[in-house]
Order: structure tokens, then sequence, then C-alpha cells
């Protein structure tokens, strides 16, 4: 929690991860080693997820989230290459449409090293994806909650919830809370900051 910022743009993310904890290092060792991002570049490969704000727990999966307009052309483009790079050459592609109605997406399984890796892709801008906008919300909410915070995140988490829902249900969010973590992003950092000491405060 010693970085300041936002972790908007993959430099930022792998700088982040570079200097983290013990796994976020090892996170950032198998991206940078296995050229992925590199493979993905040409589809604005980004980092997400809850390795990069240190939420997640030993069976999180790295996300990359990446940009394709055309998402057959994109798995017939990507299939060999992560092939030639994933634990035993396995990789599991899944098409489906979104629970949030946003576009279909693609997304793609692998293993580098001990690392399960989930790539998403969707014919949506990286910055625009729900899963990207809760990220920065999530992470503009950790450096206001501190580690306490991080503690309450990760604890909910080990008793079985997801992370969207984790950060809902401290802040005290209703409806669903993928939707209601999503529409905090379209606050800036003093609204937000000001909305969530409303609703929860650490010590």
């Amino acid at each position: 929690m010693s970085v300041n910022g936002r972790l908007d743009t993959t430099e930022k993310v792998m700088t982040h991860l570079s200097v983290g904890n013990q796994q976020q290092q090892d996170a950032y060792r198998v991206l940078h080693e296995s050229g992925l991002l590199f493979m993905l570049s040409t589809h604005a490969a980004f980092p997400a997820g809850t390795v990069p704000i240190d939420v997640h727990l030993p069976d999180s999966d790295l996300d990359i989230l990446c940009y394709s307009e055309d998402l057959n052309a994109f798995q017939v483009k990507m299939a060999r290459q992560l092939e030639s790079i994933a634990v035993n050459g396995r990789t599991e592609w899944t098409f489906g449409d979104h629970a949030l109605g946003q576009n279909v997406y693609v997304t793609c399984k692998l293993s580098l090293g001990l690392w399960p890796v989930e790539i998403f892709a969707q014919a949506t801008p990286v910055d625009q994806q729900n899963a990207y906008l809760h990220m920065q919300v999530e992470w503009s909410l950790l450096q206001l909650w501190g580690e306490a915070g991080q503690r309450e995140i990760r604890r909910l988490k080990r008793a079985g919830w997801k992370t969207e829902p984790a950060f809902a249900h401290v802040l005290g969010l209703e409806g669903d809370p993928y939707i209601a973590m999503r529409d905090l992003a379209s606050l800036q950092k003093p609204e937000l900051w000001d909305f969530a000491n409303s609703r929860v405060t650490f010590k």
C-alpha cells in the first residue's frame, strides 16, 4: 500500500508489481519473462484484477484485459502464440455474453509458471471494460482505507466472497454489486473518498 497514484496504465501496473510484495514481484517476473504482454501489446493488454491491488488469494488468477474488434480473429491470431508459452502447451478458450450486458467476450485460460492466467478480450476499449473500472475504484478505496481495509477485503474473500461483492458489502451498496461498483467509477477521487467516508471508516 506504499504506492500512491492511479494504476491506470500497463506501465504503471507493471512498475507497481515490480516493487510490490513477494507474490506481486513473482507475478511481474512471470509476465515479463514469458513475453505475454508483448504478445498481446497490439490489443492494449492491461494487467487487472486482485494481484495488482494486493487482495488476491493463493488460487487467484493473473487477469489480463485486451481489446479486439474481431474476437474470432483474436483467437486465431493468439492461439498458437499462447500455446507456445503455456505450461504443457495447454490453453482453454471460452466465448460468452457478459452478465452485465456488455459486448460478447472471449477468455483464454492458461498457466505460466505457478500462476493461473486468464486473458479477457472484448470489442470494448480496455479503459471502458468493467474489470478495468472496478480495479480503479477498488485501488482508490484501498488507498483511502489503508491496511485495515485491505485486511477486511481479504477476510471476506477468504470467507467466500468475490471481490466486487466484498467491496460493495463493506460500502453497504444495494443491488447488483458489479453494477454498483462500476457506477462509482464516474466519481472523481475526492467525491469517491467522501462517499466512502460517509459509509465506513477504518482505524
